[in-house]
């Protein structure tokens, strides 16, 4: 029976693939998947329960924690070398890993920033921006420089860059964790989040001979986070537009790229509504004689003050001339993770408006999943800024709109996903410039001039199902990553000749890394040597004349104890000198006395 390890960053990916895992279990393969950490921010923690209870052969758990202390360190050392005195190099241990895995990190931040410099990503000033919040301000001024002089340069840098991620050695915690778990086949995701350290995992699987796959999580995410910098054998993408971006954004050979459509939207095909329509509109607080359109919210990246312009969005609808558009209901749906902020939004100020679910509803519940389908299936449209429920929309067969906005241009115009929503022969979005334009474009759609049922199977054929419009993805996501399992395992892969050499001329530069992550200003690390070297003198001194007052206190007891030593000697060898003379006396008063008693003897 074939094992598969599949490493997420945090539970919250298991609704990309809770379906496909489910049915690999069904298929017969025993899935354990790992979390890098244990996020509960919107109540993951509840998908792995769920995920685990479904069957048998799914268990779930955590990654091997990575360095955080030299306590930790020992903690996971062998117990038998800490009694028998073999951990006495643990801390220089410790100390050799942190200082490899803040240069993997830096080396890492440094690929995924220097590729937002190159022409595809000319108007992505906002992820630029992102990926330079992540690095230490020192290397910021030194990509900039390299970056404007050119193509080569910057083909330069990354090419030393990888050389010097190829020469990072792999992290024993994680072999061990791969070698206790002996999977067939290690599948990671997302991969690509910035400074991402699941590379470490690519790695590691390379050399202890265990294939390895990249699952594409999201629609955005070979375009929007950061690199693949360590080509696993599979990358499994949605479609072939994933495959072009992969291929050309992130160097990855065509040959390992593995099209299978999107799995996480397979249930949108087959679903159906709760409750009709007019229960609900009743349910959530709508005219039920009155169409309404949906404005789907976007996460905080995208829109991190959504509010305000929804609001106009809603003040151009009720000030339309079109009575049809003016009278038409609004159903808010917050974004899950960007929720918060629709707190300020009064809801009383307009007619006919609701926000539904609720803000700080558990969007784990079954109920919040047949309630988003019940809103997409009961209104007449959809309109969002960029988010993926705009394709959920599409797949539900619902006209799509958004209006382009100054304060979202980041998020628009300046990602490349976004185009493949309002591309005019493959897209299914229709834009607005302003909102006059927008309000014109919902009118049409009202009153039957606007038919988007073409472009919105169009859209499903190319992006969602590629493989055809009746095929599930979840089944070749099963067949091609069950496959793969299934394959023989690789040789192991050696290092080449010249890593282990490398590596004594790169571990200073780790050593530096680890200092420099502290992002502190220049003259900081200036003045240490400094300060350092004033502290020494400093130190040096007062051993000095603590060595001098030791040697003076230790001169003073040794003279003491040889007067002391003289005087009790002296008087010893005295007293001796006084009982010799006393004895001498006594004897000879004895032998007098015996001569005067044998004189006077008759």
């Amino acid at each position: 029976m074939s094992r598969i390890l599949f490493v997420m960053l945090h539970p919250g990916f298991i609704r990309y693939y809770e379906g496909a895992i489910l049915a690999l279990a069904d298929a017969g393969y025993e899935v354990h998947v790992a979390f890098e950490i244990s996020r509960d921010k919107l109540g993951e923690s509840v998908l792995a329960q769920r995920l685990a209870a479904r069957s048998p052969r799914i268990t779930c758990g955590t990654t091997p924690p990575r360095l955080e202390s030299v306590r930790d360190f020992l903690a996971r050392s062998d117990r038998s070398a800490t009694r028998s005195g073999g951990s006495r190099g643990a801390a220089p241990q410790f100390a050799r890993e942190q200082a490899w895995e803040s240069l993997a990190t830096t080396v890492r931040l440094l690929l995924d920033y220097l590729r937002f410099f190159e022409p595809a990503f000319a108007q992505a000033g906002t992820l630029r921006q992102r990926a330079e919040k992540r690095l230490p301000h020192v290397y910021v001024s030194l990509v900039r420089a390299v970056a404007g002089a050119g193509s080569h340069a910057r083909r330069a840098l990354a090419r030393l860059l990888h050389g010097i991620e190829a020469a990072i050695p792999t992290s024993p915690s994680i072999e061990a964790f791969l070698r206790e778990h002996r999977p067939d086949l290690l599948v990671v995701t997302p991969l690509i989040e910035l400074g991402s350290q699941q590379v470490d995992y690519v790695k590691c699987a390379r050399r202890l001979g265990i294939r390895s796959a990249l699952c594409v999580a999201s629609w955005d995410n070979l375009t929007s986070k950061g690199l693949i910098r360590v080509i696993p054998d599979r990358v499994v993408v949605w479609n072939d537009v994933q495959k072009e971006e992969a291929v050309t954004l992130h160097g990855v050979p065509p040959d390992r790229v593995v099209v299978t459509g999107a799995q996480l939207f397979d249930r949108w095909f087959d679903a159906r509504p709760s409750r009709s329509r007019e229960e609900f509109c009743r349910r959530v607080g709508l005219d039920p004689s009155r169409p309404f359109v949906m404005y789907v919210g976007s996460s905080i990246f995208i829109a991190p003050d959504e509010v305000p312009f929804a609001e106009r969005w809603l003040a151009g609808l009720r000030g339309a001339d079109d009575p049809d558009v003016a009278s038409i209901g609004a159903l808010v749906r917050p974004h899950p993770a960007n929720s918060r902020q629709w707190r300020t939004f009064d809801r009383d100020a307009w007619s006919n408006v609701t926000i539904w679910p609720p803000i700080g509803s558990d969007p784990n519940t079954p109920d919040f999943h047949s309630d988003y389908f019940d809103s997409l299936y009961h209104c007449a449209a959809v309109v969002g800024i960029n988010t993926s429920a705009q394709l959920e929309a599409g797949i539900v067969g619902r006209p799509v709109f958004t209006i382009r906005a100054p304060e979202f241009a980041h998020s628009q115009g300046g990602t490349l996903h976004f185009h493949h929503l309002v591309d005019p022969d493959a897209g299914l979005v229709q834009v607005a410039e302003t909102l006059d334009d927008h309000v014109r474009q919902l009118a049409r759609t009202l009153h039957g001039g606007a038919d988007t049922t073409e472009a919105n199977h169009r859209f499903v054929r190319s992006f969602i199902r590629p493989l055809g419009e009746q095929t599930p993805a979840t089944p070749v996501f099963v067949r091609e990553v069950g496959g793969l399992a299934r394959m023989p395992a690789p040789a192991a892969l050696a290092e080449a000749w010249w890593v282990p050499l490398s590596r004594l001329f790169i571990y200073p530069c780790a050593r530096v890394a680890r200092t420099l992550a502290e992002d502190r200003p220049l003259w900081v690390y200036a003045a240490r040597p400094l300060l350092t070297g004033a502290i020494w003198t400093w130190g040096t001194a007062l051993r000095v004349g603590d060595a001098g007052s030791r040697w003076s206190r230790r001169s003073g007891r040794r003279v003491g104890r040889g007067v002391r030593r003289a005087s009790y000697e002296s008087s010893q060898r005295a007293a001796k000198a006084v009982r010799r003379v006393g004895k001498g006396v006594a004897k000879r008063w004895r032998s007098a006395g015996v001569a005067v008693k044998r004189a006077a003897r008759p």
